[in-house]
């Protein structure tokens, strides 16, 4: 039986979130708990003070025994963690409020693949502009910068594939179709 060092895992899986978000578009590999990434990241995101909602197939009971964070509605979370891009999600994520933009919530979307949109990334963290693919559509791009246009409010946003990768787009991050 393999032995996992949560906090450990938790560690390292902080440190690739923060550089992924720092630089977005850039792209870094999460270690797995439990043979799942997302369960991962949740369990490196979540803690008893934070809400969390969950829209997929995997088991988030441990996630909430271990971190103690509490299931809420859509509105009202600070995660929104998703089996798949969701932009419905995005819509009815909460974006903060003028004296306290960081009572937003943070999504994360699983995805088979970076496969999608060719899409030029630009603001803080990108030296000049940088293109991407991206597994959303054009109405994804115009609801997020939609939603982060009245800086400091706004979202951010957490891609994770399959093969345990992740890249992050920013609420200061500009998207546009390429």
């Amino acid at each position: 039986m393999k032995n996992n060092d949560l906090e450990q895992i938790n560690r390292n899986n902080f440190k690739v979130l923060m550089n992924v978000l720092s630089q977005p578009g850039k792209i870094q590999k999460v270690q797995t708990l439990f043979n799942s990434n997302i369960l991962a990241l949740a369990n490196t995101l979540l803690y008893s003070e934070v809400s969390f909602y969950y829209e997929g197939d995997e088991d988030f009971t441990l996630i909430e025994a271990i971190t103690n964070s509490t299931k809420e509605e859509i509105t009202n979370a600070d995660y929104i963690f998703c089996d798949e891009v969701n932009e419905n999600l995005l819509l009815k994520a909460k974006i903060g409020k003028d004296k306290d933009p960081e009572l937003s919530a943070t999504l994360i979307f699983k995805c088979k693949n970076f496969k999608g949109l060719k899409v030029l990334l630009t603001g803080p963290g990108i030296n000049k502009s940088r293109e991407v693919f991206l597994p959303i559509n054009k109405s994804f791009i115009d609801s997020f910068n939609e939603k982060n246009s009245l800086y400091p409010l706004g979202n951010e946003v957490f891609f994770l594939n399959e093969i345990n990768e992740v890249l992050a787009i920013s609420r200061t991050t500009k998207l546009e179709l390429i």
